[in-house]
């Protein structure tokens, strides 16, 4: 291979070099910023829950004495900066479901964390394949259509399918996300994700 197609070839990192890498710069912030006297005031954004767990001090007493937890809040109404405690921290999971309950959030956001929630549960709780959970009969109804075509067109893997929702009737794809727990045995988990 010659040294200009290697320099195109795609870099793919491995998950644990990357866990290593997030580490070290939580350490050097850590060092350089957090454990010193010389800044008054440090803010750190992120949207990654393993960066934000590696920054967060893990000592309850000095966390709330000299961290504060804010997060920022976007939709189709604004922006708006909202004090939050520790233990309101939520995983991946939790928080798409904390976007698909508001309305107000962009479509695409709300259809993206649907699918992302089905893949999940579906695929590793289940463990049934993604397209065999639209195959249900209840879900052909045309009231669903749009639901099941982005469900099962919007893979990232494809950068043709990668377009801005534009059928999008949130109580007929909420119904629809509804109806795929319900099917499958889960209302229970549903009720309690939606609460």
């Amino acid at each position: 291979m010659k040294h200009s197609e290697l320099r195109h070839q795609p870099r793919h990192v491995n998950p644990r070099i990357q866990d290593i890498y997030v580490f070290n710069m939580g350490r050097l912030i850590h060092n350089e910023f957090l454990r010193t006297k010389k800044y008054e005031q440090i803010f750190v954004l992120t949207h990654s829950l393993y960066f934000f767990y590696e920054l967060t001090n893990t000592n309850h007493k000095e966390r709330e004495e000299t961290q504060k937890l804010i997060r920022l809040c976007k939709n189709a109404e604004g922006s708006a900066f909202v004090s939050m405690k520790y233990e309101e921290i939520q995983n991946d999971y939790q928080a798409y479901w904390h976007i698909i309950k508001d309305r107000t959030q962009a479509p695409a956001l709300i259809a993206n964390c649907m699918r992302n929630i089905i893949e999940y549960f579906f695929n590793f709780v289940e463990k049934l394949d993604f397209p065999q959970v639209f195959q249900k009969p209840e879900l052909q109804d045309t009231r669903f259509l749009a639901f099941n075509r982005y469900m099962n067109r919007e893979s990232h893997s494809k950068g043709q399918n990668i377009f801005d929702i534009k059928e999008f009737d949130y109580d007929s794809f909420r119904d629809a996300f509804k109806l795929i727990f319900e099917i499958e045995g889960y209302p229970e988990h549903y009720q309690k994700m939606m609460k």
